[in-house]
């Protein structure tokens, strides 16, 4: 009987454990087809109606039961599971609100479980949690992760400094470290439109720090900003 060479077998494990998880991968695309779909209408600012959003977040919890940590699949059903919690008025139906936001918070903790290192979902976790309740202390850890993971990519930049514009005076005293190194980002290597879009206007707590990292750039950077008529 001839004797299968050790080099053969290893090769037809290796084939077999990926063929195993290529069908796994081909499965869960289709169990989460419409959830990913339904994500990629809304990122695109499609219509989509309520029902609709409804329905398939039911199907997105699917994967904090399911155990997914497929990237894009746990991208798409963040983006459905938040949909879910705009399209929710705690004034008008404080039930399904408040569902739909221990929904998103159950899901954003699965998510961060699957990537840890993703700066947006500390900052979308920190969002949830502060709708809850703002509890300054937990808000400045999740943000500073946020900071820590994300500091400079502009679409989280933004969500931060929606979150630091509205965040109260006690919130800021806690983040400090954190508010302080968005605002030397920003300022410091910021595109003027977007020092604009995101410091024209600052919240009350926040615009002593504002002046202050502006006190503190340079000569020649706060030229450059004055001339651009940002009035900080």
């Amino acid at each position: 009987m001839l004797r299968v060479r050790p080099s053969i077998a290893l090769l037809v494990v290796i084939c077999s454990i990926l063929l195993v998880v290529s069908i796994q991968d081909l499965a869960a695309s289709v169990r989460f087809g419409r959830v990913m779909q339904l994500a990629r209408h809304l990122e695109t600012g499609s219509p989509v109606s309520r029902g609709t959003v409804t329905g398939i977040a039911e199907m997105a919890d699917e994967v904090v039961s399911g155990d997914y940590c497929r990237a894009d699949i746990v991208r798409a059903g963040l983006t459905v599971k938040l949909a879910e919690l705009d399209q929710r008025n705690s004034y008008h139906d404080y039930d399904a609100w408040a569902g739909a936001l221990a929904a998103a918070e159950n899901y954003l903790r699965h998510a961060i479980g699957c990537r840890p290192t993703d700066g947006n979902l500390w900052l979308r976790f920190a969002m949830v949690r502060r709708a809850v309740a703002e509890q300054p202390t937990e808000i400045a850890f999740l943000m500073q992760q946020s900071v820590y993971y994300a500091p400079a990519e502009q679409g989280v930049l933004v969500g931060r400094f929606a979150v630091w514009n509205d965040a109260a005076a006690t919130t800021l005293q806690a983040a400090r470290s954190a508010v302080e190194t968005d605002l030397a980002t920003v300022l410091r290597y910021g595109e003027l439109p977007l020092i604009r879009q995101i410091l024209q206007k600052p919240g009350h707590s926040l615009r002593p720090l504002v002046e202050a990292a502006v006190s503190s750039l340079s000569t020649e950077r706060r030229a450059v900003l004055a001339g651009a008529k940002i009035g900080l």
